[in-house]
């Protein structure tokens, strides 16, 4: 089976959702994709097992593009979102030769932009299509919007390397280690993340707490030079997705303020590694990864004030209850995976082509 990936940006989840596809029997891949964004900075390296690439800069090389997909002959092809013109053409091109599948995170907001997008979307989205992938249901009530139907949509498109994650947490379990007590944010620092909150809520919380946890930043961007100088936050830097588990050992609680985040993957990774979230009400994954009082809580992006008092809430907590709500976390965590994304891919596909063929055993294998 002829899998096409026509991406924006590789990162560490795709590459570990990638991988599982291509351990199925007889599945190959083509991947078309940007190179590394200078505030999230992947090592190329860890796609060099591809073996078939295209990599462009600012845009896709279009005819080199459509000569690989000419001589590669899809089954199936993925496209992220309708809003690279190269993609666009091509995937237009393959209507009716191969399986379309739209990748989208876009949440409905309701907003005077995505009223009008979705009255042009039967002109300018559907036609590119013939299903669309989305990780939870926020973004299935705007691709309805946009004329899909129930049955043309996927839904679990994003996973972290869920059982690289989990590690850190049965580790610790095994081992009868308490939760860490310490604060986490990973992600660019940049305004969309509201870096400033994040640090405002932080100080906040350290001034009125007798005993503060740290707070550990994981990332870059062009805001880092804020986090210099304050007490209790330590900067790592960006941390290379092979290294990204042992941060999470590190810690008890991610926190993410963003002010726009459609998904926010990190947050599955958060959840797999048996952490507790503050995640903002702009985080899309808070609906299927975050229930408050049971493994986080949930607070408006632009108060401060209120996740410095979570923030208390969270640290105030004896080892019993942070455990509960460690192992709350780990759980929900299990909606997604590797092995989920690629079985719904290629159960999908079959179901619509009336192949028979079983899945590999591969994704068989009972999850934890």
């Amino acid at each position: 089976m002829r899998v096409a990936v026509l991406w924006t940006t590789l990162s560490g989840y795709l590459n570990a959702c990638l991988k599982e596809l291509a351990s199925r029997d007889g599945v190959e891949l083509f991947v078309g994709h940007n190179a590394s964004d200078k505030n999230a900075p992947y090592d190329e390296e860890q796609f060099a097992w591809i073996p078939r690439r295209v990599i462009w800069s600012s845009t896709p090389d279009r005819e080199l593009v459509i000569k690989e997909m000419s001589s590669f002959r899809p089954e199936i092809m993925i496209i992220a979102g309708w809003h690279i013109p190269a993609y666009r053409e091509i995937a237009r091109s393959y209507a009716g030769k191969c399986w379309r599948v739209m990748v989208m995170d876009n949440p409905w907001k309701g907003t005077l932009r995505q009223h009008l997008g979705a009255v042009v979307a039967p002109i300018y989205v559907r036609p590119l299509a013939d299903a669309v992938w989305l990780p939870g249901e926020r973004q299935a009530i705007f691709a309805k919007r946009m004329g899909f139907q129930e049955n043309q949509i996927l839904r679990g498109s994003f996973s972290c390397d869920q059982a690289g994650f989990e590690r850190a947490y049965l580790s610790r379990i095994a081992e009868g280690r308490p939760v860490p007590r310490s604060f986490l944010f990973v992600g660019r620092f940049v305004p969309e993340k509201r870096i400033p909150t994040l640090i405002e809520a932080y100080e906040k919380y350290r001034s009125s707490c007798p005993s503060p946890w740290p707070l550990i930043c994981c990332g870059a961007g062009p805001l880092a030079s804020l986090f210099e100088g304050r007490p209790g936050i330590e900067v790592t830097g960006f941390v290379q997705p092979d290294a990204m588990a042992s941060m999470f050992a590190a810690a008890g609680c991610l926190v993410l303020s963003s002010q726009r985040d459609a998904w926010a993957l990190v947050v599955h990774e958060a959840t797999s590694a048996g952490l507790i979230v503050l995640a903002s009400d702009r985080v899309g994954a808070t609906v299927h990864l975050v229930q408050p009082g049971y493994n986080g809580y949930v607070f408006a992006s632009e108060d401060a004030k209120a996740l410095a008092m979570l923030m208390a809430r969270v640290s105030t907590k004896d080892d019993s209850a942070l455990e509960a709500m460690s192992r709350a976390s780990h759980e929900l965590s299990h909606q997604y995976s590797p092995q989920r994304w690629a079985d719904t891919l290629l159960e999908e596909f079959r179901a619509r082509t009336g192949e028979s063929k079983p899945i590999s055993s591969t994704a068989l294998q009972v999850q934890r």
